[in-house]
């Protein structure tokens, strides 16, 4: 498929559609239709995130062991500068314009927000807060950062794949106790072990592809389809108040399994239509940014509140109005995605050049 400068141009389209149906069911007003459930575009993220950090990390590795000095120390170093000159930096320049803007959670929450342990807050409050409420993924994904260069590097490499088959099935183990936890977590769902099987899968599918597994490969589609179909099954019997057997812990397993399969087709190359589309200057500029969009989206709202205040007078409330606000939240989003990304991560982004690493 088409690629620039090494990068999968086509993950980038994905990543496009991803965040703006995330978008849109962040924005749209109750009761309109959202595009698919929100789980499949966030765990999309998060199973990408997975399989990129995975394949960067083995990669890392193969070169330091290459080399024959010890290499893990530099390395662990060179890795969170990288992570941190990328993700930090406008993370916390989004965090200082939602205390700006007074978003309402975030002096109560301020070390929460600060040291990325929002989702453990969040599972603690009972609602959603204003401007902030997307911030636990983020936390959950930084905690990732921090702990897998020690799960790739320091494990031998025999006992990789068991590893990562173990650290995935904490995922589905823990939602097995949600109920359980309930006395102490209004929200188990957004801690981070709830999590590890979309990590892991993906991690699974950077190891499968390392070890010379091909993006077309015929048993990772009919698995893929597979576990689309056993996904299917269980949220359409939930959803429908049907017998679900006991099979709900594995629901987003399978969606993470199903999610990989889509990973691999983008990486391999799509063809058509759907081709044009991902491929489309507009989608891929929005799927390079789209982490500053995920930054922004939920602060935009707010903001647009103190510019355009006249779209929440009753002369707005209808259908129109309602397409309006959605309309301005997307372009204060648009705008202050490309203000970090000028002023913030582009400057930065120059320093981690010249740091020696892969790239994510």
């Amino acid at each position: 498929m088409p690629r620039d400068h090494g990068r999968a141009v086509q993950l980038d389209g994905l990543r496009a559609i991803a965040m703006v149906a995330i978008c849109w069911d962040h924005w749209c007003p109750a009761g309109w239709p959202r595009v698919l459930p929100f789980e499949v575009f966030l765990f999309f993220f998060l199973v990408l995130t997975g399989y990129l950090i995975t394949g960067s990390l083995l990669r890392e590795r193969d070169r330091g062991e290459a080399g024959g000095i010890p290499w893990k120390r530099a390395a662990l170093q060179t890795y969170q500068v990288r992570r941190g000159l990328r993700i930090l930096a406008p993370y916390y320049a989004a965090l200082l314009l939602a205390l700006v803007l007074g978003a309402p959670d975030v002096i109560p929450g301020l070390g929460w927000y600060v040291f990325h342990l929002s989702n453990i807050h969040i599972a603690t409050l009972g609602y959603w807060p204003a401007g902030t409420n997307h911030f636990w993924s983020l936390a959950m994904q930084q905690q990732f950062y921090l702990a897998w260069p020690l799960v790739i590097w320091l494990l031998p490499r025999k006992c990789l794949v068991w590893a990562l088959l173990a650290f995935t099935a904490v995922g589905p183990v823990s939602r097995m106790f949600h109920d359980a936890l309930l006395p102490w977590f209004v929200w188990p769902q957004v801690l981070t072990w709830a999590s590890f099987d979309y990590f892991g899968i993906g991690g699974l599918l950077a190891v499968a592809v390392r070890r010379g597994m091909t993006f077309e490969s015929p048993a990772l589609r009919y698995l893929s389809l597979a576990a689309l179909a056993g996904y299917l099954s269980i949220f359409t019997a939930h959803a429908m108040g049907w017998q679900t057997y006991g099979l709900r812990p594995v629901q987003q397993t399978l969606l993470a399994v199903a999610i990989c399969g889509i990973i691999a087709k983008g990486s391999a190359g799509f063809t058509g239509p759907f081709r044009q589309v991902l491929e489309h200057p507009a989608i891929q500029r929005i799927g390079q940014l789209s982490y500053g969009v995920y930054l922004f989206h939920n602060i935009a709202p707010l903001l647009a509140g103190k510019l355009a205040w006249f779209l929440w007078d009753d002369f707005f409330q209808n259908p129109a109005g309602a397409v309006l606000k959605v309309a301005c939240f997307g372009v204060v989003t648009w705008g202050l995605t490309l203000a970090s990304w000028r002023w913030i991560e582009q400057p930065l982004q120059g320093i981690r050049e010249k740091i020696s690493a892969p790239q994510v």
